[in-house]
């Protein structure tokens, strides 16, 4: 068995229930959706509010939602995750019996780099696994698994260069830090930077684990709405700055969505 395997064998054991997917967000695992799409905070009606979307909620919990949205004539699943990596690694892990081998996270970052501007969108090329959720998706856990690089599919993160370049849309690579505290990470930031790291956020070294225990295509589309490197804050950000970061949420992001 593999560790996905173990994993979701001792869930449907413990919990008496085998459609997690169903059960928890109302999406159909038999459903060949064109992808599914993972967003920690944003909600669909405001990422495609640009363009001509039929959303429907088809689960709703204290803290995350389901939906099914039809656009361009294609399906998709969406999921309103909630933040953290323990949040994404519980909702990737529903995922493992569907249908649809696409999914697509979204969501902002951190810069900790001069060369990203606020709304500059990026894909990593590696996360460091700095977040305790990830330690539970091996057979033991250990803290030998801590801050461990989890790379994407190169297939995948090729498709999304081309796909990019077609639109015209620069897409920067970046190394990225997962953290599980907003609050905390600041103190330890040069630590943090000396592992290399160039941006920063919580959940993406956790769903390309999960993607990888699941052999699924995942993709993390970031958008940059920080830079501690240039002193640019999230809160209190200029007019100028606001917009480049809608218009990239908003926008491009679901550009690049239709396109994949």
């Amino acid at each position: 068995m593999t560790i996905y395997d173990k994993l979701k064998a001792n869930m449907e054991k413990f919990s008496g229930c085998t459609d997690f997917l169903y059960n928890i967000y109302g999406l159909d695992e038999n459903e060949e959706y064109e992808a599914i799409i993972l967003a920690p905070s944003w909600k669909p009606e405001k990422i495609f509010k640009n363009f001509n979307v039929e959303i429907d909620v088809v689960k709703e919990g204290a803290d995350y939602k389901g939906y099914v949205i039809h656009i361009d004539g294609k399906k998709y699943g969406y999921i309103q995750t909630g933040c953290g990596a323990s949040n994404i690694v519980d909702c990737c892990l529903t995922l493992g019996c569907t249908k649809c081998s696409k999914v697509i996270f979204i969501g902002a970052v951190g810069a900790l780099k001069d060369d990203m501007m606020l709304g500059d969108i990026i894909t990593p090329s590696k996360s460091i696994a700095g977040d305790g959720a990830s330690l539970y998706l091996y057979e033991n856990i250990s803290v030998d698994n801590f801050q461990q690089l989890v790379y994407p599919k190169a297939q995948v993160v090729e498709n999304v260069r081309i796909a990019s370049k077609k639109l015209g849309i620069e897409l920067k690579e970046k190394v990225v830090y997962c953290t599980d505290s907003i609050f905390c990470e600041y103190f330890h930031l040069n630590e943090i930077m000396k592992l290399g790291s160039e941006a920063i956020e919580m959940e993406t070294a956790a769903f390309y684990r999960c993607m990888e225990i699941m052999n699924k295509d995942g993709i993390a589309l970031l958008c940059v709405s920080d830079n501690s490197a240039t002193e640019n804050a999230f809160v209190g950000r200029c007019e100028e700055d606001t917009k480049k970061f809608h218009e990239s949420r908003e926008t491009l992001i679901p550009k690049l969505i239709l396109s994949l």
